[in-house]
């Protein structure tokens, strides 16, 4: 397509619809999770301020868990809705609006019942995700899908790292003057936060409304049936759903890190933002360069380099968890994102016929959305009533079992 053609279709760049798409999406990412990680850096600590201590793991494991359940479900339906319209920018836009509404009933919570719906609705606005990746996927080569795909991540979690550097400096420096001007307790402080986390993200849906204009490759009318998946696709698909079971809510891995990390003489409630911080940061200087080795090794390869780290986190937490151990763990554990989940999204969208693509993409996070949700809340329950080593022991194992079934999976050497 030629600059011509995009700037009559109405995307607003002056480079190639590849570039304009991946640039303009990128954007939108960073804005988007620049708000979302203001707020899921302090997650944990606003949970046990609102439940205790004590429930705090077991509430954590349920809302996140019915997060991701929603969050990957949605994406189904996303995906094989958006195959059938032929569309793909309003499930992407409102997405996004769906995620900033949520922030601020976040913001208005007064009892943890109330963040259920609200985070139903902040994860169903990942019905994006399907129809973002069909379109990036649509726009980019064999050649430049992995790199493509690296490239969003990196932008999400550079965006997340500034969004959790936000939050350090309002626990440390505007929370103490709340408190001391106006008597604001740490969680009122923390649901202001909330609201104000909202903006960024309507400022990248309308980036999205005015930028982007649906683009789709010319294809045969699109037929979803069980035949479009093939076997490799089948295996990758239930390896996936065993690695989703072990991949619980971060929020219990910050949780935990964030007790080895807490300096209580500075301030008791930077260990968990520290902790995600970490992780984040990694991810994000990981991400890009680990797509790239993806189009040069291969998807398969990296996704294994992603699960070895991962259960290398899980075991350091088993085995021999301090302060220093732990910091390498979270590097890890930034690794394992970096590497898994843009070379999921590329072997998928790789694995699957063309016309269905988006449908194939949202099956596929419709079944690691059926895992998530026992997984979260599976691993909080262990977590409360027998241990936190009970919780990363069933984790190590489970992400062994998927390692192991890797190999079967055949990767495609061309589109």
């Amino acid at each position: 397509m030629s600059e011509e053609q995009v700037a009559d279709e109405g995307i607003l760049c002056d480079a190639s619809t590849e570039r304009c798409v991946v640039q303009t999406f990128g954007t939108a990412s960073f804005l988007n999770d620049m708000g979302s990680d203001i707020v899921f850096s302090i997650w944990p600590v606003f949970i046990t301020l609102l439940v205790g201590e004590t429930l705090a793991p077991l509430i954590l494991g349920l809302v996140d868990g019915i997060g991701d359940f929603v969050v990957n479900v949605s994406k189904g339906f996303s995906g094989f809705i958006s195959d059938k319209v032929q569309k793909r920018k309003p499930f992407i836009w409102s997405g996004y609006m769906a995620g900033a509404s949520s922030r601020i009933i976040y913001g208005l919570a007064s009892t943890w019942q109330w963040l259920i719906p609200a985070k139903i609705l902040d994860r169903a606005g990942k019905l994006r995700g399907a129809p973002r990746d069909a379109l990036v996927a649509d726009v980019s080569s064999r050649e430049t899908r992995g790199r493509n795909f690296g490239i969003l991540r990196t932008l999400d979690h550079t965006g997340a790292t500034l969004g959790v550097l936000i939050t350090i400096a309002f626990v440390t420096f505007v929370m103490p003057w709340l408190f001391t001007v106006y008597g604001w307790l740490p969680l009122p402080s923390l649901q202001f936060l909330f609201i104000t986390a909202s903006i960024p993200t309507f400022i990248g849906a309308i980036l999205i409304i005015f930028r982007i204009t649906d683009y789709r490759k010319d294809t045969k009318k699109p037929v979803f049936t069980l035949h479009s998946i093939n076997r490799s696709l089948a295996i990758f698909i239930t390896l996936s759903v065993i690695f989703a079971l072990a991949s619980f809510s971060y929020s219990l891995v910050t949780l935990y890190a964030g007790a080895f990390l807490v300096l209580p003489t500075i301030n008791p409630f930077l260990g968990v933002p520290v902790a995600y911080l970490v992780f984040t940061l990694t991810a994000a200087l990981a991400s890009a360069p680990l797509g790239k080795l993806g189009d040069r090794i291969g998807r398969r390869a990296t996704i294994l380099i992603g699960f070895i780290f991962f259960g290398s986190m899980c075991a350091i937490f088993l085995f021999t968890p301090n302060f220093w151990t732990v910091l390498f763990a979270l590097v890890f554990y930034g690794i394992s994102i970096g590497a898994t989940v843009p070379m999921q999204s590329s072997l998928v969208s790789e694995l699957a016929p063309l016309e269905v693509r988006a449908s194939i993409l949202g099956v596929f996070q419709m079944f690691i959305g059926l895992a998530t949700l026992p997984a979260s809340f599976i691993a909080g329950y262990l977590w409360v009533f027998f241990g936190p080593n009970f919780t990363f022991g069933l984790a190590l194992i489970l992400s062994f079992i998927a390692a192991l079934l890797l190999p079967l999976v055949h990767e495609p050497k061309s589109d």
